[in-house]
């Protein structure tokens, strides 16, 4: 595995990137906001010009020039409602390992904003945390491929100065943390979901895992080899597929139906069709299973009731399902 180039501009890169996402930057719909906001998405009306110490911020004619590119007429005053975004990388840290490239860094964003924004950015820097909360996103660094988590702290308003040249603005500081990892699949790459009938209608809900496992069990036997008897190789008679499921018991329609099945005198249906769905990165993975077993555990140290779930496929019984 190659070592990665830490660069501001790559990590301004992720911070976009994360920023734009749809999840992120959507359109401000709320009744509250002023009515020149509604309408538009969050980065339309921040109208942040980012840059790191390497590109610095464009001058305010070069702003001009560009809404003259793009509108065909110069507004001068549309440039004033511009704000800006410096990146600094501060600290890196790196795992010491010849072959697995594992670095935790800091940086800043050191924001010059209108006082009348301020709201707005704190809501696209809470949004974004929600949005990659725990997860591992896949990024760039050149050729090389990472994964990333990201997390932001809350914006620290420094000065306001009332008489700027873009109006009352302030200095806004946001510290954020990365951490990056190698390329492998983790905990957020996998989802599963599970479809049911419940009286006649067909329900589905993810499950809130908290581990998963996938069991290919084989059935062998010995086969002596044709010019040495005593030695035998293995082949593979039969394979049977199992997932164990462990999650909280949240109210989930899942989680919900299951318990309540459980619990009822009369018990589950020992052949009830569940269709699981398994989701590792982009690929999806569809089965027509049935429960071997469900185990319900309610502890007194964390409070919460956990279920263990396996699942098996479903076979067939003289050609009938």
């Amino acid at each position: 595995m190659n070592k990665i180039r830490i660069t501001a501009d790559a990590v301004l890169a992720i911070i976009r990137g994360i920023f734009e996402d749809e999840d992120v930057d959507v359109i401000i719909d709320d009744t509250d906001a002023p009515e020149t906001w509604r309408g538009k998405k969050i980065s339309e009306i921040l109208n942040i010009e980012y840059f790191t110490f390497k590109h610095r911020a464009k001058p305010t004619q070069d702003v001009i020039k560009e809404i003259l590119a793009e509108k065909g007429q110069v507004n001068e005053l549309a440039a004033l409602n511009c704000a800006f975004c410096g990146l600094a990388v501060d600290n890196i840290e790196r795992l010491f390992s010849k072959d697995v490239d594992t670095v935790v860094l800091q940086a800043s964003l050191g924001y010059y904003i209108q006082t009348s924004k301020i709201k707005l950015l704190e809501y696209l820097i809470e949004d974004s945390n929600i949005a990659v909360c725990g997860l591992r996103i896949p990024v760039k660094f050149g050729k090389e491929t990472r994964r990333a988590v990201v997390f932001f702290d809350r914006p620290n308003i420094g000065d306001i100065m009332t008489a700027a040249p873009f109006g009352e603005v302030a200095n806004v500081d946001v510290d954020v943390a990365v951490l990056l990892y190698p390329d492998v699949a983790s905990y957020s790459d996998y989802t599963v979901n599970i479809g049911f009938t419940d009286n006649g209608e067909y329900k589905s809900a993810d499950v809130p895992l908290t581990s998963f496992s996938l069991a290919s069990v084989m059935t062998q036997d010995a086969v002596p080899g044709i010019t040495h008897r005593e030695t035998v190789g293995e082949i593979n008679l039969s394979r049977a597929t199992s997932f164990v499921l462990v999650f909280d018991g949240f109210n989930n329609a899942f989680v919900n139906y299951l318990t309540a099945k459980s619990f009822a005198p009369g018990g589950v249906d020992n052949n009830q069709p569940f269709t699981v769905k398994v989701t590792r990165g982009e690929n999806t993975y569809t089965h027509e299973m049935i429960v071997k077993d469900h185990k319900i555990t309610v502890n007194a140290d964390t409070g919460n009731e956990t279920h263990t779930v396996t699942f098996v496929k479903r076979g067939k019984k003289n050609g009938v399902a």
